[in-house]
């Protein structure tokens, strides 16, 4: 597991993960509550057993069930501020947003001082235009950095499906191309380091039966996660969605071709699958000089049979250099598995071949329920190729989420880096672990 730091962070116990979900947990605890059904009464808690009379209870600082602190709490738990985004009818549009509050710990500096840091904040504004074009702007704060996201113009036509023309995410890869606020773990897998990001194009997508299809042209486009696209590209994804009696199976392959001008060196890195908030990460070839032209591919498989799930995807990059270097091949896997605890399943969106937010069957109330949902993956990166050492790590994450209800969602998960191979870096043959606790709110 790659880290941006300069200490190889090594965790000494286990149990630290309870505790960083906890901290995780009590951060959530800042909200707006929605407005019941009239006359819906709301639920109380049980009123504890009188004391007895001869015997003192004994000190507890846990407010007993019933107390007023304790109901208090439990309201307080039930707070969704903007909860359904905001709709302003006098202009026409739609606000929404997330935030991402993440709580991690290292053991280089020691188990007091978890660290803090705001992995994401989102707002973003969809405005219906005229002849059915929807406008769609979406702006991130991204580990203290702002970004320009998304922002396009869209529309859905008769001949050519939905048509999308702006800056947008190029259609390659299961996670790359899903939402980062629906993805299992808290970080996508390395592979990232390998897919093309967001870029300035016109993209159609459609399906027809079991086959969904999406493929664009794209030039430059903003800064994504510290990645700017540069040339010219074509890109497409191509899936097919096989309905059994046990659940759907999902097939997709990817490509990718770009073309760079004079000047415009490649560069791939990844974000470690436990994100910080500062320093370098460990799989990063830096500039290659020469960089004339790349091109990438990517095989996706899943399956959703009830609660349970697994996923997988492979990806290739070649990368062609001028002035007689030689080429480049880098590539990288992940396979995971997850189960609901509490039965629910992971939804499949057969329009554009990705999974969307898990919905709890039944929602936090202040007493119990929301979906507990565990699971694991592994996953291996290699940007180790001639004479660039951009680093091969292979990672084992350990992941549990707890989603409250639509908005809500805590998470945390356990990342051991089972081998980092990179000559010259302080991290080489080191097999550092990590831990992060979420809370995650959207509007």
């Amino acid at each position: 597991m790659g880290q941006r730091e300069h200490e190889a962070p090594i965790y000494r116990a286990p149990s630290r993960l309870a505790l960083a979900l906890a901290c995780a947990i009590v951060t959530g605890c800042v909200s707006q509550p929605p407005k019941p059904p009239a006359g819906t009464p709301s639920p109380t808690l049980p009123s504890p057993a009188p004391a007895s009379s001869t015997q003192a209870p004994a000190a507890d600082s846990t407010p007993p069930e019933g107390s007023p602190a304790a109901e208090a709490l439990r309201r307080l738990s039930l707070m969704r501020p903007l909860e359904g985004g905001i709709d302003t009818p006098i202009i026409h549009t739609q606000i929404h947003g997330y935030l991402m509050v993440d709580a991690a710990d290292y053991s280089s500096k020691g188990f007091g001082n978890t660290q803090f840091s705001v992995r994401r904040a989102d707002i973003n504004f969809q405005r219906q235009l005229w002849l059915d074009w929807l406008f769609y702007a979406d702006s991130q704060l991204v580990d203290g950095h702002l970004e320009f996201k998304d922002i396009y113009v869209r529309k859905e036509t008769s001949h050519f499906g939905v048509v999308t023309i702006g800056n947008q995410q190029e259609p390659f890869g299961l996670e790359q191309y899903g939402s980062f606020r629906n993805t299992t773990f808290l970080e996508r897998a390395t592979t990232s380091a390998l897919a093309p990001s967001r870029s300035i194009g016109v993209t159609s997508s459609d399906f027809r039966g079991p086959w969904i299809w999406s493929y664009g042209l794209f030039t430059a486009g903003t800064r994504d996660e510290g990645r700017h696209q540069r040339g010219l590209a074509l890109t497409g994804r191509l899936a097919y969605m096989l309905p059994t009696e046990n659940g759907p199976y999902h097939l997709a392959v990817d490509y990718s071709t770009r073309r760079y001008g004079p000047d415009n060196d490649q560069r791939f890195d990844s974000a470690p699958e436990v994100a910080l908030s500062n320093g370098v990460d460990f799989l990063d070839t830096g500039n290659i000089q020469g960089s004339n032209k790349v091109q990438r591919y990517g095989l996706e498989a899943a399956h959703v049979s009830g609660p349970f799930s697994w996923q997988s995807e492979y990806m290739e990059a070649h990368l062609q250099r001028d002035d007689g270097l030689p080429s480049l091949r880098f590539r990288g896997w992940y396979a995971y598995a997850s189960f609901m605890l509490t039965g629910e399943s992971r939804p499949y969106r057969e329009s554009n071949a990705i999974f969307g937010p898990v919905v709890p069957s039944s929602p936090w109330n202040g007493h119990g329920g929301g979906a507990l949902e565990v699971a694991v993956r592994l996953s291996r990166t290699n940007l180790n190729d001639d004479d660039v050492f951009g680093g091969q790590e292979t990672n084992l994450s350990v992941g549990v989420n707890w989603y409250l209800d639509k908005s809500v969602r805590l998470s945390a998960n356990l990342v051991h880096a089972i081998d980092l191979d990179k000559p010259g870096s302080d991290y080489d043959g080191k097999h550092p672990s990590a831990i992060v606790g979420r809370l995650q709110y959207q509007f």
